[in-house]
């Protein structure tokens, strides 16, 4: 069933139903101090997103390992790296510190499933990267995203839970 509803929201706010802008507006990225105006189109990438969703949804149940790359154990940007890799040919850091150079950053309020979201390590007062997932779902309320928890290895978690909120750093877009 949440497999069924991951696919059918990523298909409905990629299409353009759900959280687009007309198609001949422009937006700013907001990419650090390069403020790129990228065209949004609205075109997207509904079957790459679908394919990469449902490569790391495979993956639920798989154990934390610390500095884990491979199916056996994962650490949070193991997983990531892993699932980009496997399902795109995306080459990604294996360090979460190094998040801030893929992709564009994008407002929270633009994020689509297959976006990497970043928090801080377990001290929410550090302010580098040290955690990071793969958004699943978007809607009005909340962002869900899958990662790797040192306690329960592959899993889904929601932005809005007391633990990830203050910790929640920014967004990352790789696949355009």
């Amino acid at each position: 069933m949440r497999k069924s509803l991951l696919i059918f929201f990523a298909a409905m706010l990629c299409s353009g139903i759900w959280g687009r802008q007309p198609a001949d507006t422009l937006r700013t990225a907001d990419n650090d101090s390069q403020g790129l105006i990228i065209p949004d189109t609205g075109a997207t990438h509904i079957v790459e997103i679908n394919r990469l969703l449902q490569f790391a949804d495979k993956h639920v149940g798989t154990p934390y390992r610390y500095g884990g790359k491979k199916p056996g154990g994962f650490d949070c940007s193991g997983f990531v790296m892993y699932c980009f890799s496997q399902s795109q040919g995306i080459n990604l850091s294996p360090s979460a510190t190094q998040y801030f150079q893929h992709g564009i950053k994008v407002h929270p309020g633009s994020a689509r499933p297959g976006d990497i979201i970043c928090f801080t390590g377990s001290n929410s007062r550090n302010k580098s990267i040290g955690h990071v997932g793969i958004i699943t779902e978007v809607t009005p309320t909340n962002i869900y995203f899958i990662h790797a928890s040192t306690r329960r290895g592959i899993t889904y978690d929601v932005l809005s839970s007391s633990y990830y909120k203050p910790r929640f750093l920014q967004i990352r877009r790789v696949i355009q």
